[in-house]
């Protein structure tokens, strides 16, 4: 999908305006709403998401009362998408494209996702460590780094990945729907340090988001988790940390 966007841009229209990096998904910064489903640019197919005019099926009748016979139309998708028969004149269909849902519109594809960077800001998300330094049997510094065992680092790795796109945030009906709520982003960074066994702010980062606007008003529809572009499950995450901010 961005390699259509970099055509058009340099071939038809100069003035459009998007955004983008990397190019290969790990940056974020290329979200936008595809078909109304939030989605990084750069990860995205035309054959994902092409939607092409349905098509009456065998035994169904058109607008003009015609049964139509024979074999039914292809899928979107499907093997025969490449066959001509099947493509018709060759076209892929129609996508539509948006700014990502939630946020105010800069321009064209552009939003501004300041407002979601200041949540995420706002609950410290970096981590926050004892200090003590290991040392040697001579009281000399030995090396500065923090321990883990294999399990403690299980339990926030994943978390960790989370490149801050927005995809989460534009699918979630409550962020983007315009309700008081700091968003699921905001609390993924929350839990991955919490989550962390080298963080002595737990407690803290916990009463940071048992507000109103934090694990309060999530509503755990989950949508959140469909598109994340970085394989976090991040509706079964946002279970987790509000019922550990509850049962503190």
């Amino acid at each position: 999908m961005l390699d259509c966007l970099m055509t058009i841009k340099r071939t038809v229209d100069p003035t459009l305006a998007f955004r983008y990096s990397c190019g290969h998904g790990m940056c974020g910064s290329d979200a936008v709403s595809i078909n109304g489903t939030p989605n990084l640019l750069c990860t995205a197919t035309l054959r994902d998401w092409a939607k092409r005019p349905a098509s009456p099926a065998a035994g169904m009748t058109d607008d003009e009362g015609f049964r139509h016979t024979g074999e039914p139309a292809c899928e979107p998708g499907s093997a025969d998408d490449a066959d001509d028969a099947c493509a018709g004149n060759g076209s892929l269909g129609v996508i539509e494209l948006g700014p990502l849902p939630g946020f105010p519109v800069q321009r064209d594809l552009i939003a501004d996702i300041d407002p979601m960077l200041d949540q995420i800001r706002r609950l410290r998300p970096y981590l926050e460590a004892s200090g003590t330094l290991a040392t040697t049997k001579d009281g000399k510094v030995d090396v500065f780094e923090y321990l883990q065992r294999p399990d403690q680092l299980a339990r926030y790795e994943q978390l960790s990945n989370c490149i801050a796109c927005g995809v989460c945030e534009g699918s979630c009906p409550v962020f983007a729907g315009g309700d008081a709520f700091i968003g699921p982003a905001a609390l993924i960074w929350a839990s991955r340090f919490i989550n962390d066994s080298r963080d002595t702010q737990s407690m803290a980062r916990m009463d940071a988001i048992d507000t109103a606007d934090g694990v309060a008003a999530c509503q755990s529809v989950r949508a959140c988790t469909r598109q994340c572009p970085r394989g976090i499950d991040v509706g079964e995450e946002m279970w987790q940390i509000v019922a550990k901010v509850r049962e503190r």
